[in-house]
């Protein structure tokens, strides 16, 4: 065993793994190393889901496209996924175990290993022999087990990064979702979002929080209009979603028309309707309307919301007919709108008829008892119970004294980043980013897109952060939640020298 740990072969296959995150030659050099190793017929490697089900990725060093798959639980690479156990068999025609799996007719015997990062199935390892007299047996799982052992740090690298693009396969599965369903409806201007039906999840156990959600559930059973107040990312268009889904119009109709995005004459149609085409008050019949940004609209299209509130019926955009409509209107706005009344631009008249009751966000800073309950929350909401994380109370003692410019959302992003980019189950504060001011507002101001690999990301990442903090790579191993020597070792890979001396 010693001689496989210590050859070139392995030294390779390390390095290799380190410097290269992609799932294709992760597995085919996986099961190459394993098939140069034990010199078998077959050296298989399937990949494990998030579902549970598997799919063959990689073959005596080869990568395979469009493998085997099995469904949850199904074959013998889904019962070692599931059960997290490794599996072998001498004889794998009379096993039943075997009878739902795929193989060759010359296979005598199978030994299986899952591929373990932290509790999370990675994929399994399937080692096959044709000869009826190999016999697998305990001390081959425990030589398998030992060189992945050796491989933790490439393994856990490829457990964050398949996470990652898991997620972001989600995300882009949700959008397009999104797409298909604002298509269906004959409307595909950024204007104008069609809210999603999930429940809305509402956290906090302050006193300011409490009396927030009291007032909401009072209005939710009233009919006139709420104004919403509150800056950029304190969840004023959660409460919104909260007042409507406890209202008696929750099976209707609830629709956000963001206020700040396209121009008047194109807000205005999306709003009233032009032509045959009817707008977001009349789809809305019945239901709930949120103006976000309610401050940005043009006084024409003001004019043409006193009306409505006034009479309960609009006019389509170059049309006189009155059209009755249903609908209540819940509004959001940013502080500071009497300067807007004083200056003309915003209509006294329909802020008193949008203001019928306000409720008033308090920044994320002033809730600092919630701040705990939030970042658990954002931490682990939707994740499987074995892979929760829990923070350390130095961490919380860290999120309490930041300020937090962004509020909520800016600490959703951040505890869903710190979940992705952790191994250990504990948050401590050296897993958490520097949270400093000035970090914050160079992050808003790198607003350009730019296509790049996660590998590509992850290096930029590092290197700005080093830059960030002067070269001094103690801190910047700590910003990243990584240790020192993981930091140089990426660097190394980058084909970065730097000497270990701080600076």
């Amino acid at each position: 065993m010693r001689t496989a740990l210590d050859s070139d072969e392995f030294s390779s296959l390390q390095y290799h793994l380190l410097s290269h995150l992609d799932e294709s030659e992760f597995f085919a050099k996986i099961s190459g190393f394993f098939q140069n190793h034990f010199t078998e017929y077959k050296v298989q490697v399937y990949e494990s889901f998030l579902d549970g089900s598997t799919q063959l990725r990689a073959e005596n060093g080869f990568s395979v496209e469009d493998g085997i798959s099995y469904a949850k639980g199904l074959g013998l690479s889904g019962y070692v996924t599931k059960t997290k156990r490794s599996y072998y068999s001498n004889n794998v025609k009379r096993d039943p175990l075997l009878s739902t799996s795929l193989r060759d007719e010359v296979v005598k015997g199978e030994l299986c290993v899952p591929i373990n990062s932290h509790g999370s199935i990675l994929g399994t390892i399937h080692i096959q022999t044709d000869k009826a007299d190999r016999e697998f047996s305990e001390k081959d799982i425990s030589e398998v087990l030992e060189i992945l052992n050796q491989l933790s740090r490439p393994v856990n690298n490829m457990r964050v990064f398949l996470l990652a693009k898991n997620l972001n396969k989600e995300l882009k599965a949700k959008i397009e979702q999104k797409e298909k369903e604002l298509e269906q409806r004959g409307n595909n201007n950024i204007a104008v979002s069609r809210a999603s039906y999930q429940k809305v999840d509402l956290v906090g156990q302050s006193t300011a929080f409490t009396e927030i959600m009291t007032t909401a559930r009072k209005v939710a059973r009233e009919d006139f209009p709420v104004l919403i107040i509150g800056d950029s990312g304190v969840g004023k268009k959660l409460i919104s979603k909260y007042i409507h889904q406890n209202s008696n119009r929750k099976d209707s109709e609830f629709i956000i028309a963001h206020c700040n995005a396209g121009n008047e004459i194109t807000l205005e149609s999306e709003l009233f309707g032009r032509g045959g085409q009817m707008g977001i008050f009349e789809r809305a019949n019945g239901g709930t309307v949120i103006l976000d940004s309610v401050h940005e609209l043009g006084l024409r299209t003001q004019a043409k919301l006193v009306k409505m509130l006034i009479s309960g019926t609009i006019s389509r955009v170059d049309s006189e007919v009155n059209i009755p409509v249903n609908v209540r209107v819940i509004s959001t706005m940013k502080t500071g709108i009497e300067k807007l009344i004083e200056e003309g631009k915003f209509r006294e008249d329909l802020y008193y008829r949008l203001n019928i009751v306000n409720i008033k966000v308090i920044k994320l800073r002033d809730r600092i008892d919630d701040i705990k309950i939030l970042a658990e929350h954002f931490l682990n909401n939707g994740r499987n119970s074995n892979d929760t994380k829990i923070l350390t109370g130095y961490a919380v003692k860290k999120l309490s004294e930041y300020n937090w410019p962004g509020n909520i959302q800016e600490l959703k992003n951040i505890m869903e980043r710190t979940f992705v980019l952790s191994d250990d189950r504990f948050i401590d504060e050296q897993h958490l980013p520097e949270l400093t001011i000035t970090e914050q507002i160079e992050e808003q101001a790198q607003v350009e897109f730019k296509e790049m690999t996660l590998y590509e990301l992850e290096k930029e990442h590092i290197i700005r952060t080093l830059d960030h903090l002067k070269g001094n790579k103690t801190r910047a191993a700590k910003s990243l939640g990584i240790t020192v020597k993981t930091l140089y070792n990426k660097l190394h890979s980058y084909g970065i020298q730097i000497g270990r001396q701080e600076q």
